[in-house]
């Protein structure tokens, strides 16, 4: 039987792939939700055999470089394993990290990137209770923000407009004043953001005396200096933005009881960072951040508790206190 196992292993990728592949244009939507069930299921005792196989090709694929086909053999797996969150993490991954890096043009780099965005929330929709789906989505706003922060805004402007109108309205702010720039201002952006990027921390750097700036922090420090008060305006709105949308993503998250604790540190580390860069005339969301703290606090140390008692949850808060020496106000007695 052993010679013969290629050969199965080709027969059950083939009614894989004949049951996944798209159906031609005339065929009703409903049609492809069909054929790749009939497909799931005709692989019957296969179906992980197929998986084992898929998850092999994509590795083998990563390594070779072929990005592409690692993506849609991702995108097999997503249809035989919808239950894994590693298969939409892995994908979102390789579309608005990998696929996206491909293109030296802002535009088609972020057309990969909200790619990215769309399959970590269709992983959520499918694991509420997953919290790594949602701290993914934490990363890419931080991570992705620093080459294209508007982008990055208006690629989650829907998802989260509704659940904080005051937020949405300053993102909308920040378009207006991008669309006001003039030509020389958005070459400056462009350079500053390929060059720079708007890097976590980055409006530190100018408050340095320059005798005690790192290397890279005069850098930061002298292409900030650079730009011209409308560049910068700009920036701090995005700036400010992006880590209050942060903030919304993890105060989500941190209702599943099941969470690694690196979430909540996560949590309480943007309500810092949205506090310190909260640009001006938007000083109503200072309460808020008052009581996001102390919930999110609590909740923090009910988590440390729950995994390693009083010991981790007496160090989880004098870890936070530490975080928050410069503004202890801002966590409750």
């Amino acid at each position: 039987m052993a010679r013969f196992a290629p050969y199965v292993a080709v027969a059950i990728l083939g009614v894989l792939a004949s049951t996944l592949l798209a159906p031609p244009r005339a065929a009703r939507a409903d049609l492809a939700g069909i054929a790749r069930d009939t497909g799931a299921r005709t692989l019957g005792a296969a179906r992980g055999y197929a998986s084992v196989a898929l998850w092999l090709r994509a590795g083998d694929a990563y390594r070779r470089g072929d990005l592409y086909e690692t993506t849609a053999t991702y995108h097999l797996i997503r249809e035989l394993q919808p239950r894994n969150p590693a298969v939409y993490s892995y994908l979102a991954w390789n579309e608005a990290y990998n696929l996206a890096g491909q293109f030296p043009e802002p535009e088609r780099r972020m057309e990969w990137v909200a790619r990215g965005f769309a399959t970590l929330r269709q992983g959520q929709k499918a694991l509420p209770g997953d919290a790594g789906l949602r701290l993914d989505e934490w990363h890419f706003v931080l991570n992705r923000s620093i080459g294209q922060p508007l982008g990055v805004l208006e690629t989650e402007l829907p998802a989260w407009g509704r659940t904080d109108p005051a937020w949405a309205a300053v993102v909308e702010l920040a378009r207006e004043r991008h669309s006001a720039l003039g030509e020389s201002d958005r070459r400056r952006l462009r350079w500053f953001l390929d060059e720079i990027g708007l890097q976590p921390l980055i409006f530190e750097a100018p408050d340095k005396p320059v005798a005690e700036r790192t290397p890279l922090e005069d850098m930061q420090a002298k292409a900030l200096e650079s730009l011209t008060p409308a560049v910068l305006e700009l920036l701090g709105l995005c700036n400010w933005c992006r880590y209050h949308l942060m903030t919304l993503i993890l105060s989500e998250a941190q209702r599943i009881a099941y969470r690694p604790l690196a979430l909540d540190l996560a949590l309480l580390n943007s309500y810092l960072w949205a506090h310190r860069y909260l640009v001006g005339g938007h000083a109503e969301f200072v309460p808020r951040y008052r009581q996001g703290v102390a919930s999110a606090f609590k909740a923090g140390i009910d988590n440390a508790l729950r995994y390693g008692g009083e010991p981790a949850g007496a160090a989880f808060a004098a870890h936070v206190r530490e975080n928050f020496a410069d503004v202890p106000e801002l966590l409750p007695e």
